[in-house]
């Protein structure tokens, strides 16, 4: 039977997705995974217990298709404070299952299916961003952001230069995965001003970490800038801010057209939510931030999260700073998010010549069968990135992701001598993950 054509020519990973092939390390190798944005703690227990709450209360047939309304209520009192307006919970809010859903449902309700819209994203970015590009028959364009001088940073010009009167979309993910970047004040402010020479242009602010920042900082969303939110939706994980991933219950803040249209895409391809998840972070939302009282600590749930994970970089920074003498490592700065990346260019000379060479790298028992792999090259050689990866999973049992992971595969603009590694899957497994990564516990 032939299967559909409907492919993504474009993913750097488009024959094995390389989460696949390391999902397969992780279980051959017995490696400690630093890969993926999962967080390593179960979510609050005041927020399990209104799960269950709202279960034995009933809870379990399908709901509104745009939200509860007890949660819609809830999201539009939390956000109009931080947007400073009020918002709309019946037309200006839609939940769907998960942030990611709801970045595609926004995405194909903007997009004309026939062909020719662009899509403009900074690289690198979140791998998903490429297929729902794709997927809506848009024409994706990148932007680099450039690390200089401690930082990560934009071209004014070369933003300016990727937009044209095609272009529908501007997605711009603020705290930023993978690079840990909060976007400033003046950078935003930029932003918007180029922007007004582009009316048609709709911004998909992805503000997932909103609350995961470091050092006293904050992340500051675009809908929040002056003559912004009618040109802006706003996409938010509840997975995120209560480490609850598997839930799958995100949101999105927007006009009401644009939240309309999407939400009739969300409607065709899910229905409706989680219902009992959804009561229960409605009940939730205002003492996850607000209430200080988690723990007996005097903050709330998110400070107490945020110092949680800003306790893990900071021990990650410091110790894979002082890595052996042969394997250098350069930890960049980190501001806000799930992770850490790392520069291992003066660690490439010391990757055994296997992982560089080909992707048949394993050396395999008789009978053994290979783990699926990703067989993407730039400039006709293994990715150096790639190649430290798989090296750090067979040989010293530690999952991180591959920095050209976020870049399309036509993208002018990859770099592979950088990795991304986890800050929230926990102080005990980070420690041990560090000590493998700088070869002093064995993968037993």
């Amino acid at each position: 039977m032939e299967t559909t054509k409907r492919t993504f020519p474009l993913r750097i990973d488009d024959n094995v997705a390389i989460w696949t092939e390391f999902k397969e390390l992780t279980l051959r190798y017995n490696c400690l995974s630093l890969g993926e944005g999962a967080p390593g703690h179960n979510p609050p227990q005041f927020l399990v217990d209104n799960l269950v709450k709202a279960i034995e209360e009933g809870h379990n047939q399908y709901s509104r298709v745009m939200g509860i309304p007890e949660l819609n209520k809830k999201i539009a009192d939390v956000y109009g404070k931080k947007l400073g307006r009020d918002i709309n919970w019946m037309t200006e809010i839609f939940v769907s299952a998960g942030a990611n859903s709801a970045i595609n449902s926004i995405i194909l309700g903007i997009i004309d299916p026939k062909g020719g819209d662009e899509v403009v994203v900074f690289e690198p970015c979140f791998p998903q961003y490429q297929d729902h590009v794709q997927m809506a028959n848009a024409r994706y364009v990148p932007v680099p952001l450039d690390y200089k001088e401690g930082k990560w940073s934009f071209s004014k010009e070369t933003f300016r230069a990727a937009l044209n009167e095609r272009t529908k979309i501007l997605i711009l993910n603020n705290a930023h995965n993978p690079t840990g970047k909060l976007f400033t004040l003046e950078e935003l402010t930029t932003i918007s001003a180029i922007l007004k020479d582009f009316p048609n242009v709709i911004v998909l602010s992805d503000d997932v970490y909103e609350y995961l920042t470091y050092d006293g900082k904050h992340s500051i969303m675009f809908a929040s800038l002056p003559d912004t939110f009618n040109k802006t939706v706003s996409v938010f994980s509840g997975g995120k801010l209560f480490s609850a991933t598997g839930w799958k219950v995100g949101w999105a803040i927007g006009p009401a057209d644009i939240i309309n249209a999407a939400s009739v895409i969300s409607t065709t391809t899910i229905y409706c939510v989680n219902a009992p998840a959804q009561v229960a972070m409605g009940r939730c939302l205002g003492d996850v931030i607000e209430t200080q009282r988690f723990k007996e600590e005097g903050v709330s749930y998110v400070q107490h999260t945020r110092k949680e994970f800003e306790i893990v970089r900071n021990y990650m920074i410091e110790e894979l700073q002082r890595a052996p003498i042969d394997l250098e490592l350069t930890p960049l700065p980190c501001e806000s998010g799930f992770f850490v990346m790392v520069d291992i260019s003066k660690a490439i000379c010391k990757i055994p010549t296997r992982f560089l060479e080909s992707h048949d790298y394993e050396i395999l028992e008789e009978g053994q069968t290979p783990v699926s792999k990703n067989r993407v090259f730039i400039e006709g050689r293994v990715p150096y990135d790639l190649a430290f990866c798989r090296w750090m999973a067979v040989e010293r049992g530690v999952i991180m992701m591959p920095n050209s992971l976020f870049y399309n595969k036509e993208s002018p603009y990859r770099i592979d001598t950088l990795v991304r590694l986890s800050i929230c899957k926990g102080y005990e497994l980070s420690v041990w993950a560090v000590q493998r990564i700088k070869g002093k516990q064995k993968t037993e």
